[in-house]
């Protein structure tokens, strides 16, 4: 009888052990990352979008300020954070303008960082040199590459560049504009003073709303003193389109000397 007890006690705790170390195994292979993005495969922890204004050049300051601050969130990004550079710049041979992305990964962790259950440390360290580094060093130096534009929809821009993103949702988002924000398309301009906040928000998608919402957003200003009366009607129109969205200002930075 005692045997009996005993042997069904046994199976019971070998039954447990066994359901408790399937739903770990299972639990930890949620935290794996996916090879491609190296993002975990049930989405980033969270992301910080850097969308640059490429629509008029930047000036060498400039250009400083933007790979300094892009490695500055690269190097503080955390296990599973994503970092996506986008650049609105125009096309070749004066194709329009487009949204280029330079880098959209996750940092996955260096090698003291990775589970050893399913990941090898240091295949994950020699990942995490060639495949997050090394491209966002690659979109650093691209920034030196002249570029204008005829049109500037950084409104569109920054919709397409938040849609883009797949983020727990739980997890924050941070955005940095790098931009003039003198937004200039058909039937709105900042150029003209046909830009109001109704027009910047007829250009977001609807499904990004929330996101922006929720969103840390920064600003980045690039003077334009040749068009300073229309760059600061701009600069209202877009916080209020901000304060709309989220009840706040975003956060302004005006690191470039305007007469520069």
């Amino acid at each position: 009888m005692l045997r009996s007890v005993l042997g069904v006690l046994l199976i019971a705790c070998t039954a447990a052990l066994a359901g408790g170390g399937f739903y770990a195994a299972a639990s930890l292979k949620a935290d794996l990352i996916d090879p491609a993005t190296l993002c975990p495969r049930n989405g980033a922890t969270s992301a910080t979008l850097v969308l640059i204004d490429r629509t008029d050049p930047l000036t060498p300051v400039e250009q400083s300020f933007a790979k300094d601050l892009i490695a500055a969130q690269r190097d503080a990004a955390a296990r599973g954070e994503r970092i996506a550079v986008k650049v609105l710049r125009e096309r070749e041979r004066g194709l329009g303008v487009a949204l280029e992305t330079l880098v959209d990964l996750c940092n996955p962790g260096a090698g003291a960082e990775v589970n050893p259950f399913f990941e090898n440390p240091k295949r994950i360290a020699v990942r995490y040199e060639s495949a997050f580094l090394q491209p966002v060093e690659d979109a650093l130096a691209a920034l030196e590459n002249e570029g204008t534009a005829t049109a500037s929809p950084i409104a569109e821009a920054l919709a397409l560049g938040v849609q883009s993103l797949d983020v727990q949702p739980e997890g924050l988002l941070k955005v940095i504009l790098i931009s003039d924000m003198m937004e200039h398309g058909p039937g709105a301009s900042a150029y003209n003073g046909t830009l109001t906040s109704a027009a910047l928000t007829e250009r977001l998608l609807p499904e990004v709303r929330p996101a922006l919402s929720a969103a840390r957003t920064k600003v980045v200003l690039l003077p334009r003193p040749r068009f300073a009366k229309q760059q600061a009607s701009a600069l209202k129109v877009w916080r209020r389109l901000f304060l709309e969205l989220s009840g706040r200002d975003p956060d302004l930075m005006q690191p470039f000397d305007s007469g520069a």
